[in-house]
């Protein structure tokens, strides 16, 4: 590779005489003015995503001097971002909020990220033909990158989302910068390892660099007397190796010593090599490339590169990473949380790539010497597909932060609850749950996860239900075992929508007949808070010692609980009443004895449809069914009130209290 640097070219200006004007004050104005169009952008999105208070529940325990752990004394790396909660640790150890100081070092990190896109795009790919020119085709790319919704969304999503990003494009930066005009110390190397310490994927960014590394230096021909492997383990390619491999070993032998295992607990939790996982991959993929990508026509567009002689290695570098990153998303399912997550740590490569697959494509007006039409051009097409990404995705991406939002605030009222639960029993509360960031974190509960991200076992040791595991239910994560989740004994189980089991764990859960006999729904209100929530809750092993022992379902199938979802699903849509009234009788027909929820919910249809007498026939079949249905117990006592009905009322009100006081307290 050539050591002279690029010539840097200058606006001219008249005042007699032509007097040089150095772009770079353009080009960093320009900058700065796009940091800030990023920070009002992100401030769009006041939110906290849910699941980085997993993160931010290692941080509290680590800060506390109760190790890297989720759950006290137990040893589990359900966090992949080591260096980010390292970060963050540090921040509260100063005294900071750390939680809201998330936001503020991820826009610091998002902005850096923007300044390195800038350097690649002038520095290692000037275009050395007019300064107008150089200075639209060193900003196409930042520009694209600092108007992209889920860029902004995931830098104040308090996730180390945007410094893993950042660390990516100056590890690409640093080490395009060494191959260009070389260094003593090879600084990439650290870049790299700093990226493969707060995200696992930085080891694949940097083994392909490696491989882009092996290809370079193969394809010069060695010195005389020197033979290509004597380049290949030259002192400055050892010095690169090394300085990544040994912490990296290091941190390795570490991570096992302490988890027991050499990836992160999530690894296993969330990946897997069925054809489900790779069909969710490609979605994954596609949505990305239909957002950001023209529906594929500017991922096409990347490709150009390779057409330049002069840099083809520096962008086949580029071209690998961002394909081989692209191959092991769709590899390992896509990600679970929207939107495009894995894919904006790789965004400054792909718009980099598309801002100069266009100018290879507007090579055409180099002959012509045409210049100020192709900046003409460039500007225009950052200014359009800016704008159009912006309007055709910023009211989903803000829908995607309000939910988010929502979910978060309502986690941390339920975990407030929680923990003065905790606090009246004096004693650790178990609760097992599917949604498990803000709702730990506030509620500071032993907390199963039964998705397994922060628990050994189901991720290791999944076992799953075929008449459960066979059916699409929209949920990626497919890891569970309810038996080890039962054999815990959780106080409380939590599920993600309230009554209803919708993930794969919820719905195994009520297969399971220790689960129907030892559970049921416990509704709690909080009047002053205008808040009300369902928790499965379990019975003492007395009561159910004493409860009637029914016969069992002759015509018993487990997939009762996929159709006594859909019911639920159904029963929202009023035009189709009497079809969520017959699917509910379905998963009676076929489901286990003395669960009498679906009476209930046949009995709210009733009440939607305003036929009183049916719905209290419902309700009054749900509590002979099952005497613990507290919410047809609750219904009948609001009945017998209306009816004057006093000793009715007196008994149903008893049983409230008796199972559910949380309800009328």
């Amino acid at each position: 590779m050539s050591s002279k640097k690029p010539v840097k070219k200058t606006l001219t200006k008249q005042s007699g005489q032509s007097r040089p004007v150095d772009i770079r004050f353009a080009s960093y104005g320009l900058l700065g003015a796009l940091s800030i169009l990023l920070y009002y952008y992100c401030k769009s999105f006041d939110f906290i995503q849910d699941d980085s208070f997993i993160t931010f529940r290692y941080v509290k325990n680590f800060t506390e001097g109760n190790g890297l752990v989720f759950n006290i004394a137990e040893r589990v790396e359900g966090y992949t971002c080591f260096l980010w909660v390292m970060l963050l640790s540090g921040v509260r150890k100063l005294g900071f909020d750390f939680v809201s100081a998330s936001q503020t070092i991820g826009f610091i990190f998002s902005a850096l990220t923007l300044l390195c896109t800038f350097l690649i795009s002038s520095r290692i790919f000037p275009k050395g033909k007019d300064a107008l020119y150089n200075l639209v085709f060193s900003l196409i790319a930042v520009v694209l990158v600092a108007a992209n919704g889920s860029f902004a969304y995931w830098t104040v999503s308090g996730m180390e989302t945007a410094m893993f990003g950042f660390l990516v494009t100056l590890a690409v930066y640093m080490y395009l910068k060494e191959l260009k005009l070389g260094s003593a110390l090879p600084l990439s190397s650290i870049a790299f390892l700093l990226a493969s310490m707060t995200r696992p994927e930085g080891n694949l960014i940097f083994a392909v660099t490696a491989l882009h590394k092996l290809i370079i230096t193969f394809r010069k021909p060695p010195p005389e007397g020197s033979t290509r492997m004597q380049m290949l383990f030259s002192k400055s390619n050892l010095y690169w190796l090394l300085i990544y491999l040994i912490p990296a070993v290091i941190f390795m032998i570490w991570r096992y010593s302490y988890y027991g295992y050499l990836l992160p607990n999530t690894f296993y939790a969330k990946t897997g090599s069925s054809a489900e996982y790779f069909k969710a991959g490609f979605v994954y993929f596609w949505e990305f490339t239909k957002s950001y990508g023209g529906y594929g026509v500017l991922t096409l567009l990347t490709l150009l590169t390779l057409r330049n002689k002069e840099r083809l290695y520096d962008f086949l570098y580029l071209v690998l990473l961002f394909f081989v990153f692209c191959a092991y998303v769709i590899f390992v399912g896509g990600d679970v949380l929207r939107p495009n997550r894995f894919f904006v740590p790789l965004m400054p490569v792909f718009f980099i790539l598309v801002q100069e697959g266009l100018s290879e494509l507007l090579g055409i007006f180099d002959k012509k010497k045409a210049f100020a039409l192709g900046a003409l051009i460039g500007a225009a097409f950052a200014i359009g597909f800016s704008y159009y990404t912006y309007t055709n995705e910023f009211d989903q991406i803000k829908r995607y932060s309000v939910l988010e939002k929502g979910l978060v605030e309502k986690m941390k009222i339920t975990g407030t609850w929680l923990k003065n639960k905790q606090q009246q029993a004096g004693r650790p509360l178990v609760v097992a749950a599917t949604t498990i960031g803000s709702v730990s974190y506030y509620s500071e509960v032993f907390l199963i996860d039964m998705l397994g991200l922060t628990d050994k076992e189901i991720a290791h040791n999944p076992k799953p239900i075929p008449e459960i595991s066979s059916s699409e239910v929209g949920w990626r994560e497919r890891n569970y075992n309810v038996d080890y989740v039962l054999q815990r004994k959780p106080d409380l189980i939590y599920f993600s929508t309230g009554l209803k089991p919708s993930a794969y764990a919820e719905r195994g859960l009520f297969t399971s007949d220790e689960f129907m006999k030892y559970y049921y729904p416990y509704y709690l209100t909080i009047k002053e808070l205008n808040f009300s929530e369902i928790m499965y809750k379990r019975k003492s092993d007395e009561e159910v010692k004493n409860a009637p022992v029914l016969p069992p379902n002759p015509n018993y199938k487990k997939s009762f609980v996929n159709i006594y979802n859909q019911a639920m699903n159904t029963s929202k849509d009023k035009a189709k009443s009497q079809e969520a009234i017959d699917l509910f009788n379905q998963a009676l027909a076929i489901g286990p004895p003395g669960w009498g929820t679906p009476y209930q919910m046949i009995g709210e249809v009733y009440m939607q449809l305003k036929d009183n007498n049916k719905a209290l026939e419902s309700y009054s079949k749900a509590v002979e069914t099952d005497d613990y249905n507290v919410l047809a117990h609750y219904y009948l006592y609001k009945a017998s009130i209306v009816k004057k009905d006093s000793v009715s009322a007196k008994l149903h009100y008893d049983k409230i209290v008796k199972y559910a006081p949380d309800l009328v307290q």
